[in-house]
């Protein structure tokens, strides 16, 4: 039965983040780029954005192409950006234009390191060990 229950756990490992919706947001030259993403390979397709102000007005609303990207002309100096992935996928986040070049794009941090998943590996195997020593000592 333990067996069962660690094989299951580690079969589901991949699936934790499946459905979450991710934004990646830049600004260079005046022009901000929004790319959604539920994982690396999987694209928010013709997702909608909406791109408000401070004040909770509404600066533009965008579609995602094919690759999950949208741009538009940043006129405000922080936005509040939010995608609409569908079924229930929805991701907002607040952005103050920074104006970081492409160099500097590239070197942000991964949706999620290879670290994070092996500390929560680390965290159910102790949490599994330890149900199997108390269950084999009754």
């Amino acid at each position: 039965m333990f067996r069962k229950i660690v094989l299951l756990t580690i079969l589901m490992l991949g699936t934790l983040s499946a459905h979450k919706l991710s934004v990646f947001v830049y600004d260079d030259n005046g022009t901000l780029f929004i790319q959604s993403y539920f994982t690396k390979s999987s694209p928010c397709k013709n997702c909608e954005i909406i791109v408000k102000d401070t004040n909770d007005n509404e600066i533009a609303k965008l579609f995602t192409n094919d690759e999950g990207k949208a741009s538009m002309d940043a006129s405000q100096d922080e936005v509040v950006i939010s995608v609409d992935g569908g079924m229930g996928h929805f991701q907002q986040t607040k952005y103050a234009l920074k104006s970081l070049t492409k160099e500097d794009a590239q070197n942000l941090p991964s949706d999620m390191p290879w670290y994070n998943a092996l500390i929560a590996f680390l965290i159910m195997a102790v949490i599994f060990g330890l149900l199997w020593f108390f269950k084999r000592k009754k």
